[in-house]
């Protein structure tokens, strides 16, 4: 069963997700799923029986630019792009889903890794979290529940409520007691602390973030 963080926003695991996509909501409009996958047929190879319908809305893609680390977004592109599609990495899957297609899914493909980089998914998923708010509610969830989307919430309360991230984390566990982001996504969300709650690429702290992971 979800978690009810804020008026309006829940976390919760695959379980959670499943169960309102096969069944509906009458308080979940919207869906973040974090996952290895932003694909819903994730969903089917966790358990075969998990076949949802879905309806494209849009894909979003970003790439490095030949200057420094600076981030780019390339939205809905046309057919003819099909091989700068394949070049670029896919940031996110915005879809209708679930019964009727009356959710709206988003997909965002993080697994949940020391090193994997969560700043730079962070904009679009509290943009996301935001927007789902104000038309309705929202579900964050990844596979437990307990290191992704808490990651995600806690980033999204440190922004909106201008918490350190130390204080964003106790106050979720006020309503989740047992979400513990990893080491990395912890050591992340201090960068977005020290950022000013944003993901600002001309920082030096998100340029030595880049040439750590980089290698």
């Amino acid at each position: 069963m979800p978690y009810l963080v804020r008026e309006n926003l829940y976390i919760g695991n695959i379980e959670d997700a499943a169960e309102i996509l096969v069944n509906g909501s009458e308080e979940v409009t919207h869906i973040l799923s974090v996952l290895s996958s932003a694909s819903i047929s994730f969903f089917s190879e966790w358990r075969s029986e998990m076949v949802f319908p879905t309806k494209e809305i849009r894909k979003v893609y970003f790439r490095e630019s030949k200057q420094e680390e600076e981030q780019l977004v390339v939205e809905e592109e046309s057919e003819t792009d099909s091989d700068k599609k394949k070049k670029n990495k896919l940031m996110c899957l915005v879809e209708y889903a679930g019964k009727d297609l009356k959710l709206v899914r988003m997909g965002v493909p993080l697994r949940d890794m020391e090193r994997e980089n969560l700043l730079d998914y962070l904009d679009v998923c509290l943009d996301f979290i935001d927007n789902s708010r104000k038309q309705g509610s929202v579900l964050v969830h990844c596979f437990a529940g307990v290191s992704r989307s808490a990651s995600i919430i806690t980033a999204y309360l440190m922004r909106t409520e201008q918490l350190s991230h130390e204080d964003a984390l106790v106050s979720l566990r006020q309503s989740c007691e047992f979400v513990c982001p990893n080491d990395g996504f912890l050591e992340q969300l201090k960068m977005f602390e020290g950022m000013g709650f944003k993901v600002d690429p001309t920082s030096p702290i998100y340029k030595r973030f880049h040439l750590k992971i980089l290698g």
